[in-house]
């Protein structure tokens, strides 16, 4: 092999190693973007419960969404419009907040899964007592039509004070 040859492999290697790690950092940049976005959506969530924003708050939703609670599953997007407008309705002073603890995204990038904590308070409204539960959630998001939104979503609760401690 002669020393032009030596030159023009080692360019060519230099040019390949280059646009390898061109695109892998153009790979990190997106992902990043798209983990970025997802903790926007999901402080969305804290903003929209907690000023009675539906819009915002079912505009979050899939829909084919699941939201699971020690009560139950709502599969579907009515039914889980309809938990939450019972929500409202029943505990008027209620609050919600999910604090992310991380945020995992697919190889393939349609999905993610957000884990964190979860606490709602309320007051009763037949005793006036104040009950508040503290728990762990997950959230498995769908990116699709440029958007990401909830597919699925699970609240345990650990632990409660007050009389009412399902949710």
């Amino acid at each position: 092999m002669g020393f032009s040859t030596f030159l023009s492999r080692r360019g060519l290697l230099s040019a390949a190693m280059c646009v390898l790690v061109s695109h892998l950092s153009m790979g990190q940049i997106l992902k990043q973007k798209h983990l970025e976005l997802i903790k926007a959506r999901s402080e969305t969530w804290n903003r929209a419960f907690n000023s009675r924003d539906t819009t915002a708050l079912y505009g979050l939703f899939n829909p084919g969404i699941t939201v699971s609670t020690a009560t139950g599953s709502r599969t579907s997007e009515a039914a889980a419009r309809q938990w939450f407008r019972s929500r409202f309705r029943q505990r008027p002073d209620v609050t919600w907040m999910n604090r992310t603890m991380n945020v995992e995204l697919s190889d393939q990038g349609q999905l993610a899964y957000e884990t964190g904590e979860w606490a709602q308070a309320w007051t009763d409204t037949q005793d006036k007592a104040k009950n508040r539960i503290i728990g762990k959630y997950w959230l498995m998001w769908k990116f699709e039509n440029n958007a990401w939104t909830i597919l699925s979503a699970t609240y345990t609760p650990l632990s409660c004070a007050g009389k009412n401690c399902l949710d």
